[in-house]
């Protein structure tokens, strides 16, 4: 029953989910909300379940009221008043491993990692204003961008433009790794006093450490994901991670909530040094991380082979750490360039982060002497 999230928080959330959701639903950009785009029955009904499912509405009874108002204002009532009986929110997995997986954050829960977040923060300088510039319908856009201000009572702005407002002394400016690269070769310089913090993937420590040099007070790693939320933080980038104050290890590969729960794996291999800090080791399965999206290079495969003018396919990463993207190497069924052309028409309607931006041709896939798929 969270009383800090206002009819603003909802509409500027539902803006962020049904911008995302009629896009991918169309196969074409995201819209602009400012004016509200039409829409049609189909989509309506498609959207009305996306918001039903995100904000556990079907818990209340009231979800078939979506389809009886007609704007997002509208929406906003409805779910503001809804969720004091609701459990808490639903998020999805992208969907670049496999299947999207819905997975529910409980309120209490989510109060519970925004109180310890803002309790890390403190530990440099208090946070006077939350600027966040990234989605708020995914997790970590909705826990640094709503329900951290919501929770810990500071104001809190969502930026929908493509560059950053003027900032404050204590401002937290909340933004993914992609982002943090471009202000790390855009700006020269920034306010006294201003945060930063990151996640969804790794961030290069030139990255870090040009952001420092020009200002920066300090930027906060955050691991976490989906499925566990914010699990553990660091400062700097050589430093091991530290447990967030709602979570206590339960052994080497698993977690447990302080307040109580199921135990939570961890997703990827760790080393511990003592009971809250730890290192990571890599995932335990073959996922990549491109742009702050987990991305399944072998998902990515079989939709290249789903289609018709493709008989076979291999997917590989390219370039650094910090500036992974994918590759692929095609087997075409009839000449190479009518694979191409189909390649291009189909990967043009896919998240950025699954776009081979390489793509080679041959009669077979590459192998080495031992007959072992290689590299090219």
């Amino acid at each position: 029953m969270p009383q800090w999230l206002s009819k603003a928080d909802c509409k500027a959330v539902l803006k962020s989910l049904l911008s995302a959701e009629l896009a991918d639903y169309r196969g074409t950009p995201v819209p602009d909300w400012q004016y509200s785009p039409s829409i049609d029955s189909l989509e309506r009904l498609h959207l009305a379940a996306c918001v039903n499912e995100f904000f556990c509405l079907h818990e209340t009874g009231v979800e078939d009221r979506l389809l009886m108002t007609q704007s997002v204002d509208d929406w906003a009532s409805l779910v503001a008043d809804a969720v004091a009986d609701t459990s808490g929110v639903t998020f999805r997995t992208s969907g670049s491993t496999g299947t999207p997986s819905p997975h529910l954050h409980r309120w209490e829960d989510i109060e519970a990692e925004a109180h310890a977040l803002g309790h890390r923060f403190a530990t440099l300088m208090p946070i006077q204003r939350v600027v966040s510039w990234l989605p708020l319908h995914h997790l970590y856009g909705f826990m640094l961008g709503v329900a951290l201000p919501g929770v810990v009572s500071i104001p809190r702005l969502s930026v929908q433009t493509t560059t950053l407002p003027p900032l404050l002394p204590g401002d937290l400016v909340v933004t993914v790794p992609p982002r943090w690269d471009y202000l790390a070769r855009s700006r020269k310089d920034w306010p006294e006093g201003v945060m930063g913090v990151s996640s969804t993937a790794p961030l290069s420590s030139a990255t870090s450490d040009a952001l420092i040099a020009r200002g920066l007070a300090g930027l906060l790693d955050i691991y976490g994901s989906t499925e566990t939320g914010g699990v553990a933080t660091r400062w700097r980038r050589d430093a091991a991670y530290q447990l967030l104050g709602h979570w206590k290890r339960h052994d080497a590969h698993h977690l447990e909530r302080v307040q109580g729960g199921m135990v939570t794996p961890l997703l990827d291999n760790t080393r511990w040094h003592d009971e809250t800090t730890f290192t990571l080791l890599g995932r335990h399965d073959d996922v990549v991380v491109i742009g702050g999206v987990n991305v399944n290079p072998q998902h990515v495969a079989q939709r290249l082979k789903s289609l018709e003018s493709v008989v076979d396919c291999a997917i590989r990463t390219t370039g650094s750490t910090d500036k992974c993207r994918l590759k692929a190497f095609v087997v075409p069924r009839g000449s190479e360039q009518e694979a191409a052309d189909a390649i291009t028409q189909a990967i043009s309607l896919w998240p950025a982060a699954e776009r081979p931006v390489r793509v080679d041709y041959g009669d077979s896939l590459p192998t080495n002497a031992m007959g072992k798929l290689a590299d090219w």
